[in-house]
């Protein structure tokens, strides 16, 4: 992995990608983009792009989990996947609390919901029980 941008742009290495040019092992990449804003409720931020947020990876990484244990199944990862869902939980609680709707997201979203990453989420900023209050 690469930064490129700290907090926001990444560079994966990939496995198995055809090598024509005999580059080596890691000659292939993936750009993995978080969001970045401007503004008030981003200090520190230079310049703005669209991208994806923590949650959503998460949520791609329980799949992937999901998948491989279906191939090879090994009881870590049941524990892999609980924490990648909390993990989804306190940064959904996070965000809530930064907006103003904690006790709300509390009383609907119990932290052992098992299926936290299949919940609804917000079109404008992707997080879960937001309902479109939000500021883009």
């Amino acid at each position: 992995m690469r930064v490129i941008d700290p907090g926001h742009r990444y560079v994966l290495h990939e496995l198995d990608s055809a090598q024509p040019d005999n580059l080596g092992p890691h000659s292939l990449t993936a750009e993995l983009r978080f969001v970045k804003r401007e503004g008030e409720g981003y200090p520190g931020n230079v310049g703005h792009y669209c991208g994806t947020t923590t949650q959503e990876v998460l949520r791609a990484l329980i799949d992937r989990t999901q998948y491989v244990d279906g191939q090879i199944h090994d009881d870590r990862n049941d524990e892999v996947l609980y924490h990648l869902r909390s993990a989804i939980f306190y940064l959904e609680a996070r965000a809530a609390d930064r907006h103003g709707r904690l006790e709300e997201f509390n009383a609907k979203i119990p932290i052992q919901l098992p299926v936290i990453e299949t919940l609804p989420t917000c079109e404008k900023c992707n997080h879960i029980g937001c309902g479109g209050e939000c500021r883009p």
